[in-house]
């Protein structure tokens, strides 16, 4: 609002002012609707000129991340047909593989965005939605909002009366692939690999230690392959993360039974199929190392594996075989 405006009108400007004040309502009586058409002439033309702009980025060919992240820092963040023009200018990119490995991260951060201001804007406390979500019965709604979502490469999951949205990594992988440097192919391959877990012969999901160790070789195995990608700061942290709770435990899955002290039965049988499947990889020496030590204490807690594990270097230094 304007503000400071002096006040210089005395008794005759009064009527002045009087008569401004109702001309317009006076126009408005003689030409009923005519505000209305001219706003909606100038929404028909913003709608026209956003269509104009999204035609033109949608062909638009960036030869770097610099002119990819400009563009998408325009881009509104609360609309999600963005993120199928984020991805269709990644795929129209002519950009070298340096930046084309840096235009996934601008884009991963995009689409982050765009997914928690969907959440903040219209699921956060959302009261309605969490009742048709909780409702055992009719699930059209919840199957509407779950569909448009995945439209645009979001997962929505409920759990616990609020909702979680991630994006869906084997949409982006598709939409990419062809865009993609191998690195990034591979990278995103493992995630999709990781997300969608392991299971037994039996259809059953694997123990939690499995599990872990499955993350540190698929990790393991990028690493050694892609030693300069750009994002090995944050696998390497992912690795080291999953050898730390490989060989310390997880609070829903401790490494020593809290009673006796004792070496739960799923990490002890875990750790011996590694070091037979997987006998030559510098992780497996560590695996080693520890079992060696865990037997020395009679596979019950020790003080001194706690000194184990701040001091080894969890990082692979040899070509897994």
């Amino acid at each position: 609002m304007l503000q400071g405006i002096p006040f210089f009108f005395r008794k005759s400007a009064d009527k002045l002012l009087l008569c401004l004040m109702v001309f317009p309502f006076v126009l408005t009586s003689c030409f009923p609707g005519q505000p209305e058409k001219q706003v909606a002439k100038e929404k028909s033309g913003e709608e026209r000129a956003n269509n104009t702009d999204i035609s033109h980025l949608s062909t638009l060919t960036v030869t770097d991340n610099i002119t990819y992240s400009n563009v998408l820092d325009d881009l509104d963040r609360n609309d999600l047909q963005n993120i199928d023009l984020a991805l269709t200018l990644f795929s129209n990119n002519k950009a070298d593989s340096l930046s084309r490995d840096s235009m996934l991260v601008s884009f991963t951060e995009f689409m982050t965005s765009e997914i928690q201001g969907y959440y903040d804007g219209h699921l956060n406390g959302n009261q309605d939605l969490i009742r048709h979500f909780e409702n055992k019965g009719d699930q059209s709604e919840t199957q509407k909002l779950i569909s448009m979502l995945a439209t645009h490469g979001i997962k929505l999951s409920f759990r616990e009366g609020d909702f979680y949205l991630e994006p869906d990594l084997a949409f982006i992988y598709d939409r990419l692939n062809g865009a993609l440097t191998v690195s990034s192919r591979d990278y995103l391959q493992v995630k999709i690999s990781l997300a969608n877990g392991l299971n037994t012969d039996s259809g059953q999901p694997v123990s939690a230690p499995d599990s872990l160790a499955h993350n540190i070789i698929a990790w393991e195995d990028f690493m050694v392959k892609n030693p300069g990608y750009l994002l090995k700061d944050e696998i390497q942290a992912q690795y080291i993360d999953a050898m730390a709770a490989y060989l310390s435990g997880t609070e829903q899955l401790p490494l020593f039974d809290p009673d006796t002290k004792m070496i739960e039965a799923k990490y002890q049988s875990s750790y011996l199929r590694y070091l037979k499947e997987y006998p030559d990889r510098g992780s497996a020496r560590i695996v080693k190392k520890f079992y060696d030590l865990l037997d020395s204490k009679g596979f019950k807690y020790d003080e001194e594996l706690d000194s184990f594990l701040s001091d080894v270097n969890f990082i692979p230094t040899q070509t897994p075989q």
